[in-house]
């Protein structure tokens, strides 16, 4: 059986269990139906109401992730040619024990509610995309600078063509880590920050009004919105990294 099989049979039995506990329950205040979350969607859609918070949200998202993206793989390569790991092992461990709940609040303290979700993305972010860079760097084989001196390569062509291939390589399977984490995380911080234009606005409406099918509605757009990014950082990291295999 193959790997897309299981994953539909899968699929289908998270659906299954779904409809059978709506049912058993008939109250959709507590568990709605898939199919009345379903209607609200296609209401939202109908409405526009999901235009705008879907792309502030992701806005927000890829601004977080790129300001991560940039300042961790630089320090990811001063840490890779400086041989500072072990100086900066204790801030990464913090980092990445934090509790999110605790990051947003504690932000939320220096920063407006509109540029808490960016910052908390940020945070998020950070710890991966910095281990995957400078593991892709402390992992290419040492033929391939020994190479570069018999050659008399400069620092220059080194870095274009030995270091900068395993930084690309290793921040685009960072990314297909990053996305879900980010998605989860700016909506988390949009909820508590109660920043207007996002979805995480929608998920605290819907939570005022006790509507629990159109925060299970918003809480799909926002997994198949991850789902989305995910797969395109996979495909890109297939053919990149077969590229620079």
């Amino acid at each position: 059986m193959s790997k897309n099989i299981k994953k539909i049979i899968g699929a289908a039995g998270l659906v299954s269990i779904w409809a059978i506990a709506a049912l058993l329950i008939d109250d959709e205040i507590i568990l709605p139906s898939i199919y009345r979350v379903g209607q609200r969607i296609a209401f939202m859609a109908k409405e526009t109401m999901l235009v705008n918070p879907i792309l502030t949200t992701t806005y927000r998202v890829l601004l977080g992730i790129f300001y991560s993206l940039i300042s961790a793989s630089l320090l990811a390569y001063i840490s890779y040619k400086f041989s500072l790991e072990d100086y900066l092992s204790p801030l990464l461990s913090f980092m990445r024990a934090i509790p999110a709940i605790s990051m947003v609040l504690i932000v939320l303290f220096f920063t407006n509610k509109n540029a808490l979700s960016i910052i908390v993305i940020f945070f998020v972010c950070f710890p991966i995309i910095y281990e995957n860079v400078l593991n892709g760097l402390k992992s290419i084989p040492k033929e391939k600078f020994e190479l570069a001196e018999i050659f008399d390569l400069k620092s220059s062509k080194i870095f274009k063509y030995i270091e900068l291939p395993a930084i690309i390589k290793s921040i685009l399977f960072a990314l297909t880590l990053a996305f879900g984490l980010a998605f989860k995380a700016g909506a988390t911080a949009e909820v508590i920050a109660g920043a207007a234009g996002g979805l995480g606005d929608l998920l605290y409406m819907a939570k005022l009004s006790f509507e629990m099918a159109d925060l299970l509605a918003v809480t799909f757009i926002i997994i198949i919105l991850s789902f989305i990014f995910e797969s395109l950082a996979k495909y890109l990291y297939k053919i990149f990294g077969e590229k620079y295999a």
